[in-house]
């Protein structure tokens, strides 16, 4: 199966258990996304249905078996519930459950941050549901992988043989509370409880960083076999440059898969000089973003072995 393990979901409706803070809905990479991807002119009432028509319909058109749709829970407080007032996106599971329900090519990815008090059950619930992963945005959720008291949930996704996509290295996009939360050595304490982690961009801090962290997951993989990465947005203008890198060496080529981060553009015009005018021409000029990310990374040489590997990983 091909599957891009790494595909958001977005809504703004609170029925269907999502937000987005006013100041990002009004930001310019907000309105730049909704205009890629022809939602320009749909009001805010219309757009959790519009963007899921958009998803449902790219991936039922493209080459893909499989799309890990993203879930994102909230930031907590030390009691436990939900902190609204910290919390910059939110996309509940319930909702991303019942959006993969209606698509046999849509996997569930929820999110459950581990500071919840019903952090155990609702993991079980929805791995029940079928979730074929977790998913987490350390840096702006405000969870310290490495912190202690997570250990029991660690321990129960291991035992329930769920993997974790989570976040690496530098957010970009959703307001950060803490960054160091994804350095990718506050890992360790979950792949050392048996979870299989996949770190999102291969840790890729960004090309405007000068602190890089893609070195230091290239080094983790050589001790941790359970510990993987994907190449979501490694095609587009912010983390373009770390493909090549990541193709260039034998061990990354054997723990990588493939993503998206859908809806970040990609942008086929980045690899001018490694594929060529026509090529690059050629994959400009396919319209679905699921598919144009697909054949952008098999144009570079990602053989069949990276585009079929979330298979294997994910809880298929």
């Amino acid at each position: 199966m091909l599957i891009d393990v790494h595909a958001h979901l977005i809504g703004v409706d609170p029925d269907n258990g999502c937000y987005v803070e006013p100041s990002m809905r009004r930001g310019l990479l907000f309105q730049y996304l909704k205009r890629t991807l022809g939602l320009g002119g749909v009001p805010e009432d219309e757009l959790d249905a519009a963007y899921r028509e958009r998803l449902v319909e790219w991936a039922e058109s493209s080459e893909l078996d499989g799309v890990g749709v993203l879930a994102m829970d909230g930031v907590y407080n030390r009691d436990g519930e939900l902190d609204r007032d910290r919390t910059s996106v939110l996309v509940s599971n319930d909702y991303c459950l019942q959006v993969c329900a209606e698509a046999d090519e849509l996997l569930p990815v929820c999110s459950v941050n581990p500071h919840r008090s019903d952090a155990i059950e609702e993991l079980e619930r929805v791995v029940k549901a079928g979730s074929v992963a977790i998913k987490l945005l350390p840096n702006s959720q405000d969870i310290d992988p490495a912190d202690p008291a997570h250990r029991p949930f660690w321990e129960r996704m291991s035992e329930l043989g769920v993997p974790l996509l989570t976040h690496t290295s530098f957010e970009h996009t959703i307001p950060v509370i803490n960054q160091d939360w994804g350095h990718p050595r506050r890992l360790t304490a979950v792949l050392d409880e048996g979870v299989t982690v996949i770190a999102a961009h291969c840790a890729s801090a960004g090309v405007v960083h000068l602190t890089e962290h893609f070195d230091i997951w290239l080094d983790m993989i050589r001790t941790y076999p359970n510990l993987y990465g994907d190449i979501s947005a490694l095609a587009s203008m912010a983390r373009f440059s770390y493909i090549g890198r990541v193709l260039d060496d034998e061990m990354a080529r054997q723990r990588v898969m493939l993503g998206s981060d859908f809806p970040i553009p990609v942008s086929p015009w980045l690899f001018l000089n490694n594929l060529g005018w026509n090529e690059v021409t050629r994959l400009t000029g396919i319209d679905n973003p699921l598919q144009k990310n697909l054949a952008t990374f098999r144009a570079l040489g990602c053989e069949q072995s990276i585009l079929r590997r979330g298979q294997r990983v994910l809880r298929v």
